[in-house]
């Protein structure tokens, strides 16, 4: 029965036509093909009842003989002509009695974007099926995850749908590795991808190994895999997936450890939380990094965790790389804490680069330069770990450092460091590079997809991506987080090794005045030879701390005072404020230009400065400024520096209350952070047996001695002898 025309007028369809390369093709009643070749063609048809009107049949009325019956259809020109304006805006090119064309390097990108627009006017789409190579799907991707879990690998299976067509694992790779929007499914139609697809599935197929139908991802990905799938059903036939995700995306399951019985000392809640995280990921085969805030104890927590080891059954060494002006630091750490393990330092010209030198060793200390040279020989042991100290010194990923280190052997990886990250995201890889090869990818995939996409383009994604990946393997305290814990003021012993050019000065000097002065006792008295050991002892303090200080036009190098550059850039760059005293001032002088070189801004302040109290408040206030260089003589009273948390003591003072109340500058009423406070003292100097006669005669100095002279009025021969030692 036909219907009355006017019931359903001007309803519109498209004709879809794909104009392949088969061939001419004579136009005729129903032909989807015509002449040309790679076109896309659309023609414009409109229902009358139950008869199909094409838009190009320019007759105003059609009339036509059915079941005896002799029909009108009286077209509607000025409804056709509005439902064929929409042309206009959508870049076709009209072909007059053939419709539109759209050419095919844009035939697809055009069906997926205005395909859903003729659905929305209420447009009926003819010929879809008819397509070959512009066959889409427009419908929405349905996807469905299923994971199994073997010994070190998530087996991923991929079901991905559109329409209910399937999406292959191999086309899928292909459209992300090419950056395609475009997927072709089973039945050769084609879809397009959500636009967080790209993203997604590139990081998945970046960090997996791929098999014909599934995927491969490393436990140590876990969190990434919750990450990006978080909007899809997790299909899993055990709980692996689930129990490792929570371990490490929340820490929950992570078992206190028993204490090694040989530790000496306690660990604050903090540091056992800190040596439980080890143990979690010792017992994972995960590298770690401790990154907490410098002052901490990072150190013992390290220790007990190599000291627990060796109390159970570990027979193998561990290596601890380090800067060189931290390497007698460590020895005095082991020897106070852990006194068990025997640590030997594989350092200096007579190192051991032959046979067994490690055979029965707990601990071997090198340094990153003797670790550079040696690699072929240290590849020789697989160490029980491989902690690096002051792990920043890897963080350029190209330097010979960051590739060496990795090529060590080793059970287990740790780090310390309290920067992590200095200057930009692409430290984090070099530093995961060598904790857990192939968390965070190739360094160009990383420096694509992470460094550039955070710092150029703010990508909060990608940086949430990134936090997630790499926070089970990192340990941030910061001194606020765990302030409650700590005594309102800590105190310690910064040990510096002299340069092989400066302790060749030392000795030089150190003999020259043994023997005069030892010589003059000898003839004069004691009494008489006061101002050449006064002299003597300036002279060796001087050289302790830099030998420019008694060279003029010097050039010599100080290893306290390199140890004082790495010391002060790890404060900054935590974000802290410091006070760093000398007696000299002529050493503040050679600081201050290293310091304007490392861009950390500064305030000065020694006997000759005239506006103290404006440069005080400027310190006080002024975040930008970090450091305040003050003369001990000048700077040790009368000053309120609370805005410092650190104290730096570059040179020790004969009478430790002097050193005090310098360090009372900062910790004093109104101070509402810890403390902490550094004594640079140089190993095997008149500077480490100052600090002896300090402990052997405090009672006398605390009660008589505030000057240097009046110290050798308690010295007899065999002190002062000892001291020029």
């Amino acid at each position: 029965k036909l219907e009355d025309p006017a019931e359903r007028n001007g309803t519109s369809d498209l004709l879809l036509v794909d104009e392949g390369i088969e061939g001419d093709a004579e136009r005729g009643e129903g032909d989807l093909l015509i002449e040309e070749a790679d076109l896309l063609k659309i023609r414009l048809q409109f229902l009358y009842g139950d008869t199909v009107v094409s838009y190009e049949d320019e007759r105003p009325r059609h009339i036509f003989a059915r079941e005896k019956r002799i029909i009108q259809i009286i077209r509607d020109r000025e409804a056709e002509e509005e439902a064929a304006a929409i042309f206009s805006e959508l870049r076709v090119r009209r072909v007059k009695y053939e419709g539109w064309s759209v050419p095919d390097s844009r035939a697809v990108k055009w069906l997926f974007t205005h395909i859903p627009l003729f659905f929305e006017k209420g447009y009926t789409i003819l010929g879809q099926d008819q397509l070959k190579r512009y066959r889409v799907r427009t419908g929405t991707p349905q996807i469905r995850v299923n994971l199994s879990s073997d010994l070190d690998w998530f087996d991923v299976q991929l079901d991905v749908q559109i329409e209910g067509i399937k999406v292959s694992l191999k086309e899928l790779m292909k459209s992300i590795r090419t950056h395609s929007a475009i997927v072709k499914l089973i039945d050769n139609s084609l879809a397009q991808l959500p636009e967080d697809w790209h993203t997604k599935f590139s990081h998945l197929f970046h960090f997996s190994r791929h098999e014909e139908s599934s995927i491969k991802v490393a436990h140590v990905h876990a969190v990434m895999l919750e990450h990006l799938f978080e909007d899809v059903p997790l299909e899993t036939s055990d709980a692996t997936f689930a129990e490792q995700v929570k371990r490490l995306a929340d820490f929950e399951g992570i078992a206190e450890q028993p204490m090694p019985q040989g530790l000496q000392g306690i660990l604050r809640p903090y540091q056992k939380a800190g040596y439980d995280w080890l143990f979690f990921l010792q017992r994972y085969r995960f590298g770690g990094c401790l990154a907490d805030d410098m002052g901490l104890g990072k150190t013992i927590q390290a220790l007990a965790l190599l000291l627990y080891g060796k109390e159970n059954g570990v027979q193998t060494p561990s290596l601890i790389v380090c800067p060189t002006s931290v390497v007698f630091n460590w020895e005095q750490e082991i020897a106070k804490f852990a006194p068990q393990l025997i640590a030997i330092t594989h350092t200096g010209q007579n190192r051991e680069r032959e046979g067994e030198p490690f055979k029965g060793v707990d601990v071997v200390l090198t340094t990153y330069g003797v670790m550079l040279r040696d690699y072929p020989f240290l590849q020789q042991t697989t160490f029980h770990y491989v902690i690096l100290d002051e792990a920043q010194k890897i963080k350029n990923p190209l330097s010979q450092t960051s590739g060496v280190v990795r090529l060590l052997h080793s059970d287990h990886r740790l780090a310390l460091t309290g920067t992590p990250v200095e200057n930009g995201t692409i430290e984090l890889w070099s530093l995961f590079a060598f904790l857990n090869p192939g968390l965070l990818g190739s360094v160009h995939y990383f420096r694509k997809a992470f460094a550039l996409q955070i710092e150029k383009y703010g990508d909060t994604q990608a940086a949430g991506l990134l936090q997630k990946m790499i926070f089970p393997f990192i340990l941030r305290r910061t001194k606020e987080n765990v302030a409650p814990e700590l005594p309102p003021k800590m105190e310690q012993i910064f040990w510096c090794e002299q340069t092989p050019q400066q302790k060749e000065l030392y000795e030089r000097w150190r003999d020259f005045y043994r023997a005069k002065i030892l010589k003059q006792i000898d003839e004069q008295g004691l009494d008489q030879s006061r101002m050449n050991v006064l002299e003597g002892l300036l002279r060796l303090r001087q050289i302790a701390c830099h030998p420019n200080l008694v060279e003029v036009n010097g050039d010599g190098d100080s290893g306290k005072f390199d140890a004082l550059i790495d010391l002060v850039e790890e404060i900054v760059q935590g974000g802290h404020k410091l006070l760093l005293f000398s007696q000299f001032v002529k050493m503040l002088d050679i600081i201050r230009p290293r310091l304007e070189a490392s861009g950390i801004v500064y305030e000065y302040l020694d006997g000759s400065t005239k506006n103290r109290k404006e440069r005080v408040q400027r310190f006080q206030n002024d975040a930008s400024i970090k450091a305040f260089l003050i003369s001990l003589k000048a700077g040790g009273a009368g000053l309120n520096l609370t805005a410092a948390d650190y104290v730096i003591h570059y040179d020790p003072w004969w009478n430790p209350a002097v050193e005090q109340q310098a360090s009372d500058r900062t910790h004093r009423i109104g101070q509402d952070k810890n403390v902490f406070i550094y004594k640079l003292i140089t190993r095997g100097t008149v500077e480490e047996k100052i600090l002896t006669l300090q402990e052997r005669k405090a009672k006398l100095v605390k009660d008589l001695i505030t000057v240097e002279g009046g110290i050798l009025k308690m010295l007899g021969r065999e002190e002062i002898e000892a001291l020029f030692s």
